[in-house]
Parts: C-alpha cells; sequence; structure tokens
C-alpha cells in the first residue's frame, strides 16, 4: 500500500461530515472559475471529495478523479450522503483517460507538488490537453513547511523531497519557488501566478483554436 492509499484508508469520515458543515471562507480558485464562466470542471486529484461538494454548491457540472481508489470510494459516499452528483473514477494524473478538449476547467489542489518535477511537467501537459481551447487549468503548490524539513528525507538534484521512513514514509514533495513554475509549463499558455498566505495559485489559459 502506498503513502496515498494508507492516509485515506486512515481518514475518519464522520469528523469528514462535520468538516463539511463548517462555514466556507472566500477562495481564490471558485472565484476565478465563476469569473471564467466555467461550467464543466474536473478536480485532478480530488481525493475525498470535500473541495468537490464544494463546487457542486456553485453549480459547476463536476468530474474528478484521484490516483487512491480508496479516497474515491469515500467521495462517492460523501456524494451520496448529500444528495449530490458528479462523475468519479481513480486515475492517474498522468493518464486521465479523458478525451482532448473535455473541460471548460481543470482544477488540481496541492497535487502537482507531490510528484517529482519530471511527473509534474508531464502531469501539467496531460491536464492542458483535457482543457478545452480558451479553458484554464488551476493548480495550488504548497510553500514549505518545517515539518518536511524536519522528518528523515533525502533530496535529489532537481530539489525533490522523498520521504523514505518515518510517518510520512512513500510522499513526495517539491517546494516550488515563483520562478521556478516556469520549469513545469511546457505547453503554450498565458500563465498567472498569485501568491497565497501557504504556497501559490497558478493559472494557466490554453490559447483558443
Amino acid at each position: 500500500m502506498d503513502f496515498w492509499d494508507a492516509s485515506w484508508g486512515a481518514i475518519d469520515e464522520r469528523r469528514l461530515k462535520e468538516y463539511i458543515t463548517r462555514k466556507e471562507e472566500p477562495d481564490e480558485m471558485i472565484e476565478c472559475l465563476l469569473r471564467e464562466k466555467a461550467k464543466t470542471v474536473c478536480d485532478a486529484g480530488c481525493g475525498c471529495g470535500v473541495y468537490m461538494l464544494r463546487l457542486l454548491r456553485h453549480g459547476f457540472d463536476m468530474s474528478g478523479f484521484d490516483v487512491a481508489s480508496g479516497a474515491v470510494e469515500i467521495a462517492e459516499r460523501l456524494m451520496q450522503s448529500t444528495g449530490k452528483s458528479a462523475k468519479l473514477k481513480t486515475a492517474n494524473v498522468l493518464q486521465t483517460g479523458y478525451q482532448e478538449n473535455e473541460f471548460d476547467a481543470v482544477i488540481s489542489r496541492d497535487v502537482l507538488d507531490h510528484m517529482r518535477k519530471f511527473d509534474a511537467k508531464r502531469a501539467v501537459r496531460e491536464l492542458c490537453r483535457i482543457t478545452k481551447p480558451g479553458g484554464i487549468l488551476l493548480f495550488t503548490l504548497d510553500g514549505m513547511d518545517e515539518e518536511y524539513e524536519r522528518e528523515p528525507h533525502c533530496v535529489t538534484e532537481e530539489g525533490d523531497y522523498l520521504f523514505e521512513s518515518g510517518k510520512w514514509e512513500g510522499l513526495v514533495f517539491h517546494p516550488y519557488r515563483r520562478e521556478e513554475v516556469a520549469e513545469i509549463i511546457e505547453v503554450e499558455v498565458e500563465v498567472q501566478i498569485k501568491e497565497l498566505p501557504d504556497g501559490l495559485l497558478v493559472q494557466l489559459q490554453k490559447k483558443s483554436a
């Protein structure tokens, strides 16, 4: 069992249901989707579906996937318990299985920074592939936390943190600096980067056909 399967297998679904009833705070990603008038949205790396549920409340037509099948199963139960509907599946961000130009927008929260840098480049290409011309890809990148330094790890030449033991065994993290983001974008897009309190929000707008 890998890190993410083990993490989602340990989640307390009762506490999860309590969490989703909390008051929503303003959200830059949702505001961007609303400004762009996106209708069909894909949540790439949707986890247990909590953020997807929030997007559904704003009226988006949602699809989503996660590499951990256990997370997808939790998301499906969450949708059923709240009376919401989304198209969910288990898939890898490097090979999503969706059609080219399928979505008005694709979002990915704290996913690309949890893979090795050379895979993040491939992921950006794949997520842009499934985004419609003129559509947007939004993704967040976590900032460095002292706990990342404290847990046992090694660092590759590209700056990937690989956790080989301890509570984060199997986890990958890459702390992106603002100026480094361009290195994982190998497609022709318009790029905007916004500083968030805990990291970066990156918006890529695919060129119109």
